[in-house]
């Protein structure tokens, strides 16, 4: 009976340390506006996924189909920006998915392709938590370097000028895929996106911008990233997604003005 006792009381404290040591807020039906994680989903939840992931800094609305986010979406401040913490690079497989729904780190090695953030790093560095919680593999989508170091690069940090100049953002940063039998890699077969969309929101200028890049080199230019804006209703016609009920059909329609980038 003792013995009994010493080995339920063991499995028991390693079954703690085990649920400590990994990211368990994970659900499978979609969340009410609002209620979930930190209120990122203030606006919504557009469209269905598998999962919903909740982050320290970020959600994610993850398909296990294609072994990626549907879209990580994320609330920027000026405040959240203006923190920097030196950068790890400590990729992970997220153990709070089922291992069928998952990546692995070997399904990336060597496939020609970056392991590129939706919610980047850099705008998740404000704790070391959460900047390590970036480098989770949930977060991740094959990426051309081409595009991943240069055009989306220069998009992400006006991104967080913009949360500096504006004082909050909701952002949602998302995958396109084109035909029904998109490339993969790995032998998780992480599908390979064609093209990859950012969908910004300024509640307090009641303001939105969208653009879309496709998957492969675009140049690190204001020019580059100028000539990627179009406007919601496109992102929701090539993704299927409905984003921001709360705004008019004209807003959505429009492809806004550049936002300024330098004060």
């Amino acid at each position: 009976m003792l013995k009994k006792i010493i080995y339920s009381t063991l499995a028991t404290a390693l079954l703690c340390t085990s649920l400590v040591a990994m990211p368990i807020n994970t659900i499978n039906y979609k969340p009410t506006a609002g209620e979930f994680c930190h209120d990122y989903g203030k606006y919504g939840y557009p469209g269905k996924s598998d999962y919903y992931l909740c982050r320290d800094g970020y959600v994610v609305a993850y398909n296990c189909t294609t072994k990626q986010p549907n879209y990580s979406l994320y609330r920027l401040t000026a405040n959240s920006v203006s923190t920097k913490l030196k950068r790890k690079d400590d990729f992970e497989p997220d153990l709070s998915l089922p291992k069928q729904c998952r990546s692995e780190l070997s399904d990336w090695r060597k496939s020609g392709y970056d392991r590129g953030h939706l919610a980047p790093y850099a705008s998740m560095d404000f704790s070391r938590e959460s900047a390590n919680q970036s480098f989770l593999l949930s977060n991740m989508s094959p990426q051309k370097a081409g595009l991943n170091r240069q055009g989306w690069s220069k998009l992400e940090s006006f991104v967080r000028f913009w949360a500096k100049s504006k004082g909050e953002l909701y952002v949602y940063t998302g995958v396109i895929f084109k035909g029904k039998k998109p490339k993969t890699i790995g032998k998780s077969k992480v599908a390979v996106p064609s093209a990859y969309y950012k969908v910004i929101y300024a509640p307090k200028q009641n303001e939105v911008i969208a653009f879309i890049m496709p998957n492969k080199a675009v140049k690190k230019s204001y020019s580059a990233v100028n000539n990627s804006r179009v406007s919601v209703k496109e992102v929701e016609q090539r993704t299927g997604f409905t984003f921001f009920n709360n705004l008019t059909n004209e807003q959505k329609s429009k492809v806004s003005k550049m936002w300024r980038t330098s004060y």
